[in-house]
């Protein structure tokens, strides 16, 4: 199994951030951005299934509005 991401044989297929698992062509996927991770270096930025989105996206929603700034 480990072998097979190296393969170069198949396309890569991106992978949910939250479950880990290939988010394949024609599943609805959402794209959750975390301010403190632009780019997606701490797993947090990145696409995700729709499902497992939901609480991303509310956890983002908040951190994003970064209520403990200023204090």
């Amino acid at each position: 199994m480990p072998f097979d991401a190296m393969s170069g044989d198949e396309p890569s297929v991106p992978s949910c951030r939250a479950c880990r698992q290939p988010i394949w062509q024609g599943q609805t996927a959402t794209r959750v951005h975390f301010n403190s991770d632009p780019v997606g270096a701490k797993g947090l930025t990145g696409d995700y299934h729709q499902q497992c989105s939901k609480p991303f996206q509310s956890l983002a929603h908040v951190v994003n509005l970064n209520p403990w700034a200023g204090r």
